[in-house]
């Protein structure tokens, strides 16, 4: 699962380029954000991320009505709910995921991209105690990918997770390679023609999928 996360993150690092202007201010600070996110190597340190979760969330306070830092916030507190020490701390984190998540929510309702990190935070809680969570959480990690499929159908994130997610899970629950290729291909095949809705939106995945496409035939 480590190496799925690494891959996640490196897929991050393409987060769309600002192209568009809103307040100087809140411009400044989400550019400075991304670009110290887009900074960090394939294996950051857990300080790292905290420190990027935490500056998100300073420009969560001071522009309120923006969703992107509170989506970013939660995206990095899922790597942390990831690479935390023991269950305790993984859940933490995921805990503050979710508040980033509700919050965002709040600002932007019926928001794919937002969906995608519902399903996101939900396979972390999965993650932390497969054994005794898959039953609660499998399900709520679908039910977001769907949603977002429905809400954007050219949106490649859900598509890229569903994919990454299937590759690294075993062929007797349900995944591998035969099961993963065909989601993985309609991600790649979305990626060519997405553009994102807005000047800091989310628009990773290509990175990420690329080496896994090398195993399908």
């Amino acid at each position: 699962m480590k190496t799925l996360i690494i891959t996640l993150f490196a897929a991050l690092l393409g987060a769309t380029a600002p192209t568009l202007a809103q307040s100087p201010q809140y411009k400044q600070a989400m550019t400075d954000a991304l670009t110290g996110m887009n900074k960090k190597t394939d294996k950051p340190a857990t300080a790292d991320i905290l420190a990027s979760a935490n500056q998100f969330e300073r420009i969560a306070g001071a522009e309120s009505a923006e969703w992107l830092p509170r989506y970013y916030a939660g995206l990095n507190y899922v790597y942390l709910g990831f690479l935390g020490g023991s269950e305790a701390e993984k859940d933490k984190y995921l805990d503050q995921a979710d508040v980033n998540l509700k919050a965002a929510e709040t600002i932007s309702p019926k928001n794919d991209e937002l969906a995608v990190l519902k399903a996101y935070i939900a396979q972390a809680r999965l993650t932390v105690d497969a054994m005794n969570r898959w039953q609660q959480y499998g399900p709520l990690f679908q039910a977001g990918i769907e949603q977002a499929k429905a809400m954007n159908p050219a949106n490649p994130c859900p598509y890229v997770l569903e994919g990454s997610s299937l590759m690294y899970t075993p062929a007797q629950f349900g995944g591998g390679p035969d099961k993963a290729c065909p989601v993985l291909k309609q991600a790649m095949e979305k990626l060519a023609t997405f553009k994102p809705a807005s000047e800091f939106a989310p628009g990773w995945g290509k990175q990420q999928i690329e080496p896994l496409l090398t195993k399908c035939k």
